[in-house]
């Protein structure tokens, strides 16, 4: 049964019309290592024909030169952005050659972390910084976690979807909305480890000397038994020391405070690598707990986009929160995409409860009870004894699922005032009983294959589907690629001051 909180907090939203003058604009940013054909890293630089990295505006790379990211415009509809990027995956497919995507979140087998090239993104200032920013990132963390890859699921309402709820709708009145609509999403960040985890194993080199808690499967893999998102861990994209700043979403100014407190409070550990190298480079952003706001790692974000240079804290200071970046999501191994128009619709609806639901402040002690419910999904998520805690008292998984799936499914059938299709995408999700992790662990039991092994079949058998599209119409993306090598070429020939300079005016200017 749905709490009484939630129901007035629905019934109110719809008396007031929200759902009938909602629009949405959701994008999506998708990373993907490309790989041989024997499964390695490539040691290939980014193919030039898909643009510049640093100027394009549809596909650039993340830490590594071989970690593609596919970026797409914002839509109103979820079936045109599924639309959009399956047709650039299919581009980046016409133009990779014999590499495919390693379609997981959890990379393929390293020999070593010498293989993995920083990408590079040229020689102006601002290629510079990006790259000196990975630099960093391999010397705090190593190269090898930062190869993993995920999905980011970037969310807002129009001006005038909030017209509905109040007469004014002023920025604060949206920064707080989001703020409370982030507060809920990390309290049931749970369902989404449930629904969309699919990375409860990876090859034994991930961990290459770390310390961990996960048990041997087979001769080359690491695992647990019962894991959702090992992505999402504490072996995963994450750093243990970034809890000291204890961010709650309670206030935007506090959380302003505590990123720049992050960024201006130094690090031992950091401090001792140095922010030069031997050749007098910089080799890291800064020494403090974060080098820039940016490497903030969080299941979800608030953001506000701005021009190139741009400090991320200054821009949400003074313009507030433009919308929210969900980064929690797994690469789906089974979708040549990594996430399809009815997942895309289930984000939405879960976005959606989150926003319209109570939200009170989140204490210390539910800081708390937040991470170590995240702790426990990730690692025992798929086990039926599965406990959460909530308000302090444990409470077994089934009977959280059971109420929360309940207001989803309300939530659902109001969307469908706004768009016709959600409450018909949330159930064909919630009829899928196989999910992901317990999938590919499935398979992989079935098949008697390695993680590797398992890995290379799945995207070979994606890409050769995928590359069999080469005669779709891509001239829109041509054409960006094209422009962005010759905003690339205007950038490198206007180098600007020396880059020690540049990087001492960056931190200066927070």
């Amino acid at each position: 049964m749905t709490t009484e909180a939630f129901q007035r907090s629905l019934k109110n939203h719809q008396e007031k019309g929200f759902f009938e003058n909602l629009k949405i604009l959701r994008g999506i940013e998708r990373e993907s290592l490309r790989v041989t054909q024997e499964g390695t890293i490539s040691q290939d630089n980014h193919p030039e024909n898909l643009g510049s990295p640093l100027t394009s505006k549809d596909i650039t790379t993340d830490f590594a030169e071989a970690l593609v990211e596919l970026v797409t415009p914002t839509f109103e509809s979820a079936g045109e952005l599924f639309k959009h990027i399956s047709l650039l995956h299919k581009f980046l497919y016409s133009e990779m050659g014999d590499e495919i995507l390693w379609n997981f979140s959890m990379p393929c087998a390293f020999r070593n972390e010498q293989e993995i090239k920083i990408a590079e993104y040229g020689n102006s200032n601002s290629g510079m910084l990006k790259h000196i920013y990975r630099k960093g990132l391999r010397l705090r963390y190593g190269s090898i976690m930062q190869c993993v890859s995920g999905i980011h699921y970037n969310f807002s309402l129009s001006e005038g979807s909030w017209g509905a709820l109040t007469h004014s709708p002023d920025q604060n009145f949206i920064n707080e909305k989001y703020l409370g609509a982030i507060r809920n999403i990390k309290r049931n960040f749970w369902f989404l480890l449930e629904r969309l985890g699919a990375s409860p194993i990876a090859h034994a080199s991930y961990l290459l000397d770390r310390e961990h808690s996960l048990a041997k499967y087979g001769d080359n893999d690491l695992f647990l038994p019962a894991a959702t998102s090992l992505r999402m861990s504490e072996v995963g994209y994450q750093s243990k020391m970034q809890n000291a700043l204890k961010i709650n979403y309670n206030n935007l100014d506090e959380f302003i405070d505590a990123i720049i407190k992050g960024i201006k409070t130094p690090v031992k550990s950091f401090e001792d690598i140095g922010l030069i190298d031997k050749h007098g480079i910089p080799q890291q952003i800064s020494s403090g707990i974060l080098q820039i706001e940016n490497e903030l790692y969080d299941t979800v974000r608030p953001k506000r986009s701005g021009p190139s240079g741009s400090r991320p804290a200054i821009l949400l200071k003074n313009k507030g929160i433009e919308y929210l970046e969900l980064r929690g999501v797994d690469i789906n191994p089974f979708i040549p995409e990594g996430i399809d128009e009815n997942k895309i619709k289930l984000l939405d609806i879960f976005i959606m409860h989150s926003l319209i639901s109570e939200s009170p402040q989140i204490s210390d002690k539910e800081l708390e009870e937040i991470r170590a419910n995240q702790k426990t999904m990730v690692e025992n998520g798929r086990s039926k004894e599965v406990e959460l805690e909530k308000n302090g008292v444990a409470t077994p998984l089934k009977e959280l699922k059971k109420i929360f799936r309940e207001e989803l499914e309300q939530v659902a059938t109001a969307m469908d005032k706004y768009c016709p299709g959600y409450s018909k995408a949330f159930n064909a999700e919630m009829s899928i009983d196989l999910l992901p992790s317990d999938r590919i662990i499935s398979e992989m039991a079935s098949q008697n294959l390695s993680f590797q092994e398992y890995g290379l079949m799945q995207s070979k058998k994606i890409a050769m589907e995928q590359k069999s599209f080469a005669n779709d119409d891509f001239s829109k993306f041509i054409s960006n690629a094209d422009k962005s090598l010759e905003d690339l070429k205007i950038l490198n020939e206007n180098v600007g001051m020396d880059i020690n300079k540049y990087v001492e005016l960056y931190n200066s200017s927070i």
